[in-house]
């Protein structure tokens, strides 16, 4: 019998889906409850919006592609019962009310009626991309968890996994964005811009903490666990092929590195520039 198997397209999607629907969850948060009375605090986090937007789109590029069959791609998305059309739903949404909410920031003369046009709009198509934006990335574990017949993902710790990751990871692109066009350049722009990096800065050192924890209990309760086809996975991980890339590329390079840089490396450009792209290459 053929035997199916992932290649790289949807890793790449579940990747930048989960990057795209975390950016929004934290956009949503940082404007509705964190500087809720700060006007400006859309304008600031556009760009981020429109990098998740970015992600977002390409991630439905990927799962197009890896379907093999462009021209039926809509299956994807009417078939009901399947876990992956709810993502491929959830990330369509998103990406429909992203664009909605970031098209009213830009500041085009030629664009501005469709942007005066959007305005009153702006926090209901944050919310809605916000919360579709915090169920891609809830959906992304739960997704893989349901995979029973791989049973190094048959877990209940892969959701938890994958929302931290997400999260983390959409901290590290929205603190290296912030700011940015179409935020009109301005002493106060660059006081919400930096208030929030400080947030973020002090929230990802709590979310690649967890992850490690989370990560390390997942692969090493596997080897002893009692399921074979668990324990040999781990066991590549641990000590076999992939070991090099799990201790090497993501335990230390990806979460233990950057962590380092958040919490000894101050204001540099070590804690604010590479330990963002760290942790963006870890995930």
């Amino acid at each position: 019998m053929r035997r199916h198997f992932w290649k790289w397209p949807i890793p790449t999607y579940l990747f930048l889906g989960g990057l795209g629907g975390g950016i929004f969850c934290l956009a949503a948060i940082l404007s509705f409850f964190v500087y809720p009375d700060i006007p400006m605090m859309g304008e600031v986090l556009a760009w981020p919006g429109f990098l998740g937007i970015c992600a977002l789109g390409f991630g439905c590029i990927m799962l197009v592609v890896d379907l093999g069959q462009p021209m039926v791609f809509y299956r994807a998305f009417v078939k009901s019962t399947s876990v992956l059309a709810w993502g491929a739903r959830f990330l369509t949404v998103c990406a429909i009310f992203g664009v909605l909410w970031f098209a009213s920031y830009v500041p085009w003369d030629w664009f501005g009626p469709i942007a005066a046009f959007l305005v009153p709009f702006r926090e209901l198509n944050l919310a809605i991309a916000g919360i579709s934006g915090t169920c891609i990335m809830l959906y992304t574990g739960i997704f893989l968890s349901t995979l029973k017949a791989h049973a190094f993902w048959a877990t209940p710790a892969l959701p938890v996994l994958f929302t931290v990751s997400a999260l983390s990871t959409a901290c590290a692109a929205i603190a290296l964005s912030i700011g940015w066009w179409p935020a009109v350049f301005s002493l106060e722009t660059v006081i919400v811009a930096e208030a929030s990096k400080e947030i973020l800065h002090t929230v990802d050192i709590i979310l690649v903490v967890v992850e490690i924890v989370v990560l390390l209990v997942m692969v090493l309760s596997f080897l002893g666990a009692g399921n074979k086809t668990a324990n040999k996975a781990a066991h590549r991980w641990v000590h076999g092929s992939y070991a090099p890339l799990f201790w090497g590329g993501m335990i230390f390079g990806g979460l233990l590195l950057p962590e380092i840089l958040y919490v000894f490396g101050g204001h540099s450009a070590a804690s604010t520039l590479v330990a963002p792209v760290l942790v963006l290459l870890g995930g």
